[in-house]
């Protein structure tokens, strides 16, 4: 008895694969001899096994090992997972849910479980304890997974902001247990977005394309052949896998690929068709599981109104009550100066807004032009905040200022400042803002990659009418009048309104087609790589 305490001890304070699930342990586990009353011996080997927890003294797990004990003391060493049929029960549909991790985007691996007895027979007493102490200890890494992702974001990106989830996952263990109630907390779990699960759906089916193969490489010369139209048939749920299409068809279906890929559906196989129709599905399986991981750090919800920006597709929507009110072209951050991952709130409106350069971008971009004409700044309708009697920055000797040491504050006077003529002041701190341009012909380009980081909105005067009134134009007379004052004027919301900026690269449609974007910032390879390298050792976030 010892003995096996000792080796389950060791299991728990791994860090490297050690539980190895059999497919038919769900089914084992129901038809097991477990010793249906909560005996003595139990109760008391939990004592025991908890207590050889905490005297191995592994730092590392200390508070894994005391939310262990606690949840085990609240229930006065009752065991969670044997001892009754309804326990025995509740083990089997969480031992065959975490068998199924893989189609939620997860590594079943980490969650594999095998019983004391090679036989699937759990005996009363320290196997018993081992093994209720060992489930609980699985699934609380199960559940906060899947509820707030595998890793934290800060972990693995330094520009994000995105609200820290308030999940414990001992304590909704607990009340399922109590309440009898485990399968509805187990489908709790995953978020509730329906683009989740419309990816998660995804994900198995382009494992199953991998498992035949994968897919062929195409190339221009392939225009009108039948190859071509199975390769997009593998995409297009719309499409028969074989057949001759007319080159009418063809055209159809390359559009629509396109038209999921977010490029301009002119029915052509341009070099980007036929780059985005080569990438291997194994990478497309990894992208989709780099955004099946982040949009588990959104399990909160959206709220009934609030604008989202999905920077790799350079699109914003307003949303409200579920549905997209707005949509509209954007411009976002260029890679040098990437537009972050984060959620915060606009509580007002901007007009004629100037535009306080951060101090990296005056020193990158502006010193070099103020080092050869000291008319620059008036020119530009730009002063310098922090130069008193000197504005306009004429008496500087811009010559001996460095870009390491640049000390001054500049800003761009309205109208006409690089903001445009509205702004949605959201603050947050990154400093990123959604505002007008006057730079609007970049709106027709494929490419808007090119702000320092702030989001440019094309129909901003919609939005901004959106954010005042609910109605797209029921607020323009207001703003155009505030506009043309040519003053700064901030006009507050009735209603705060929650922006997202976001960061997703595999797109599911209600079909179940998938459409991908350009990773513009190189942030899938980080996240993968960040999952891959999660050990399944035991949980890092309980929620204590």
């Amino acid at each position: 008895m010892v003995r096996a305490a000792r080796i389950m001890i060791s299991i728990l304070l791994s860090t490297c694969p050690v539980y190895i699930i059999h497919n038919s342990y769900a089914d084992d586990i129901q038809t097991s001899a477990v010793d249906r009353s909560v005996s003595s011996s139990t109760s008391a080997a939990l004592r025991s096994v908890l207590e050889s927890m905490h005297s191995a003294g592994d730092t590392r797990f200390k508070q894994q090992f005391s939310a262990l004990q606690s949840f085990y003391r609240d229930r006065n060493f009752e065991p969670a997972w044997t001892g009754s049929p309804d326990a025995t029960k509740a083990a089997a549909k969480v031992l065959a849910t975490m068998a199924d991790a893989d189609k939620l985007g997860l590594d079943s691996t980490q969650y594999a479980f095998q019983t004391p007895d090679a036989h699937g027979t759990i005996a009363p007493g320290t196997d018993a304890a081992i093994y209720d102490v060992s489930l609980t200890d699985v699934l609380i890494r199960y559940s906060t997974d899947l509820h707030a992702g595998r890793v934290h974001p800060k972990a693995v990106y330094n520009d994000i902001a995105l609200p820290e989830t308030n999940f414990n996952a001992l304590a909704a263990i607990e009340s399922a247990l109590q309440t009898h109630s485990i399968d509805a907390f187990l489908s709790s779990l995953a978020p509730a977005h329906p683009e989740y699960h419309r990816l998660a759906a995804a994900l198995v089916r382009y494992r199953n394309i991998a498992a035949r193969g994968g897919w062929p490489t195409v190339s221009g010369a392939d225009r009108g052949k039948a190859a071509l139209y199975s390769r997009l048939a593998m995409e297009d749920s719309s499409l028969p896998a074989t057949g001759r299409p007319t080159d009418a068809q063809l055209k159809d279906a390359i559009k629509r690929y396109q038209i999921r890929s977010g490029m301009t559906p002119d029915g052509t196989l341009r070099p980007e068709v036929i780059s985005g129709l080569n990438v291997p599905v194994a990478d497309r399986i990894q992208q989709i599981l780099a955004n099946l991981e982040r949009w588990r750090w959104m399990s909160s919800g959206f709220e009934n109104r609030y604008v989202i920006i999905n920077v790799p597709d350079q699109t914003l929507e307003f949303v409200q009550e579920g549905r997209g009110i707005l949509a509209s072209r954007v411009i976002v951050g260029r890679k040098a100066s990437p537009t972050p991952i984060l959620r915060t709130v606009a509580s007002s409106l901007v007009a004629n807004p100037p535009w306080d350069i951060p101090g990296d971008i005056a020193a990158d971009q502006l010193l070099p032009h103020l080092k050869s004409d000291r008319n620059y700044l008036a020119a530009h309708n730009m002063i310098i905040v922090n130069a008193p009697g000197d504005p306009r920055g004429w008496n500087i000797p811009w010559g001996q200022i460095s870009r390491r040491d640049f000390p001054y504050a500049i800003r761009q006077m309205p109208p006409n400042s690089a903001l445009g003529a509205l702004m949605l002041d959201m603050p947050n701190e990154f400093d990123v803002y959604l505002h007008d341009t006057p730079g609007k012909r970049f709106f027709h380009d494929d490419d808007r990659e090119i702000s320092n980081g702030c989001v440019r909105v094309e129909q901003i005067m919609a939005l901004a009418s959106l954010a005042l009134t609910n109605d797209p134009s029921a607020g323009r007379a207001q703003l155009n009048s505030a506009i043309s004052s040519h003053q700064t004027q901030r006009i507050m919301l009735d209603e705060p309104l929650p922006i997202y900026m976001l960061y997703w690269t595999a797109i599911a449609d209600a079909d179940g087609n998938v459409g991908f974007r350009p990773d513009r910032y190189h942030r899938d390879p980080s996240l993968i790589e960040a999952l891959n390298k999660r050990a399944p050792s035991a949980s890092t976030q309980t929620g204590e």
